[in-house]
Parts: C-alpha cells; sequence; structure tokens
C-alpha cells in the first residue's frame, strides 16, 4: 500500500506524462483488448469508418490511462483539490429529497473519473451508500476501499451483500449509488433492452431497491470537461408510486439517458469491458420482488 500512496504523491504533470507513455504502450505494444474494444466500438457506432474507430480506440486507450494514474491521485488529493477538480452542476437535486428526509438512489455508467465522483460525493456532508464490485486482488481491494472511503460520509457496501444491507439502512436519509450498466451473469434473470443499438442486459437491483423502497431515482451523468477536471450532472428519471409504471421502465430510462451522454462523449465509455457477450434468452424470468 505504500508503493500505491506513493505513486499518488507524484505531482499531476508527471503522471499525465507517464499516462500519455502507458496510451502509446496499450495502442501501439500491448494492443489491450483491442479486439474486444473495436467490435464494441463498431456495433455501437455501426456508422462511422474505421478511421474514426481507431481514432476512438486510441482516445479511450489515453482516458483509460488517465482514469489509472488519477485513481492513484486520489489517495493523496485534499478536499480542496477535490473540489476543484469535480464540479456537481444541479446539487440541489438531490439535496432537495435529502432536505425532505427521502433517501434517493443515484445511478451512473462506466464513464467520467467514478473513482473521484466517490471523493466529491463524500464532501457533500450527506451520508452515502456505495456498492462496489469487490476486486480480486485483496491488496489492492484493501488501498481501493480505503481511498474510497479517505473523507468519511461514505458507507461501502460490497455487491452481494448490497440486499441485506439496503434493508438493514433502509432508515437512514441518504443517498445509495450504483452503477447501472454492469452486465449480469444470468441473462435469463435479467432486464433486457436496446442500448447502443444491441440488445444488452441490465442488472434489476436499482429497479428493485427503486421499488421496494420506494427511492427516488436519480441519473447522474458523469463527463470529464479537460484533463483532470470532471463535472456531474443529475437527472431525476423516476419517483415513486411506482405501482402503474411498467415494471423494466426505470432501468430503460437508465439506459435512454446513458446512451445520450456516451453518443456526446463516446470516448469517454468503458469499452474494454466485454458488455455484449451475452445472448437474449428466449425464456426470461425477472423476479420483482
Amino acid at each position: 500500500m505504500i508503493f500505491y500512496q506513493l505513486i499518488g504523491r507524484i505531482p499531476f504533470f508527471i503522471l499525465y506524462g507517464i499516462s500519455s507513455f502507458v496510451q502509446f504502450l496499450l495502442y501501439f505494444v500491448f494492443s489491450y483488448r483491442k479486439k474486444v474494444i473495436v467490435s464494441n466500438l463498431k456495433n455501437s457506432f455501426p456508422t462511422l469508418d474505421a478511421k474514426e474507430i481507431d481514432q476512438l480506440c486510441y482516445q479511450f486507450y489515453g482516458y483509460m490511462a488517465d482514469l489509472l494514474v488519477e485513481f492513484f491521485k486520489g489517495s493523496t488529493m485534499s478536499k480542496e483539490e477535490i473540489l476543484k477538480r469535480v464540479t456537481i452542476v444541479n446539487p440541489e437535486v438531490i439535496q432537495n429529497y435529502i432536505d425532505k428526509n427521502i433517501p434517493v438512489l443515484i445511478v451512473a455508467g462506466h464513464q467520467g473519473n467514478w473513482e473521484w465522483v466517490i471523493h466529491r460525493l463524500a464532501l457533500t456532508n450527506n451520508i452515502n451508500d456505495v456498492v462496489y464490485q469487490k476486486l480480486n486482488n485483496p491488496t489492492f481491494n484493501e488501498f481501493s476501499k480505503k481511498v474510497r472511503s479517505r473523507f468519511g460520509n461514505i458507507f461501502l457496501i460490497e455487491k452481494r451483500e448490497s440486499i441485506f444491507l439496503t434493508k438493514e439502512r433502509k432508515e437512514i436519509v441518504r443517498t445509495i449509488c450504483l452503477a447501472g450498466d454492469q452486465a449480469p451473469q444470468k441473462p435469463e434473470s435479467a432486464y433486457w433492452t436496446n442500448f447502443l443499438q444491441q440488445e444488452t442486459a441490465f442488472f434489476t437491483g436499482m429497479e428493485r431497491f427503486a421499488r421496494e423502497y420506494k427511492y427516488p431515482v436519480v441519473f447522474c451523468e458523469l463527463i470529464r470537461v479537460k484533463r483532470g477536471f470532471y463535472q456531474m450532472t443529475y437527472k431525476s428519471i423516476a419517483e415513486a408510486p411506482y405501482d402503474e409504471l411498467e415494471k423494466g421502465e426505470i432501468i430503460k430510462q437508465f439506459a435512454i439517458h446513458l446512451e445520450k451522454s456516451i453518443q456526446k462523449y463516446p470516448e469517454q465509455y468503458l469499452w474494454s469491458h466485454r458488455r455484449w457477450k451475452l445472448k437474449k434468452p428466449e425464456l426470461i424470468s425477472i423476479k420483482w420482488n
């Protein structure tokens, strides 16, 4: 962990120099998951030609390399630095719910810098439950947890514990933050909708939480406005009562908003993930209760 923290003490201009070199290596030397990235881009943007796809691929490598060095930098950044580099455009969307003692579900995609966003949420002084996926490397997983909770006001919930802990903490006025675009493991119990020109499976957890606890759902767009500077914009996409709302509509609205954002900022999405490895089955048995 000491080594990771030492990386975080390197000045930004040196870190971004390292990042640019890593971008070169990923693209020209290692071709890291290049087939997956190019395939995802081609299928998501069928009107782009080979040159445009290749350019997006190279830009994505740069974005991914920046995320890596910025994660380590996040272990040493001051509160003032976070506030300067991560701006919330309309914090009142969330605060209006919190001030009325209403917990709110914040859903986002894998875009922008979600690690720095956790720090920025901590500095709102609200309680924030953050659902995360446990990392395979135990040492790096512990370091990640330490970094994410360094400013307080962050309660980390491992994904497999989210159902139990959400129920246990249901009376606490807080935000519940999760990435809504991860690929589920069981295609037959997922919600399927058209996303970026493809039949795509989504976890139903987001909608199940909202319906069971009558939480309002807010989409958070995470965008890099320039290198090292990010912007969060909230958009309310659903509010209780949900009795007459068609099942799956909350997930569908999330997918629509995320897709529009990705189309505007295509290089800022996690294209290296095998997001579309699942095929839609003939029989689907979603359990909403």
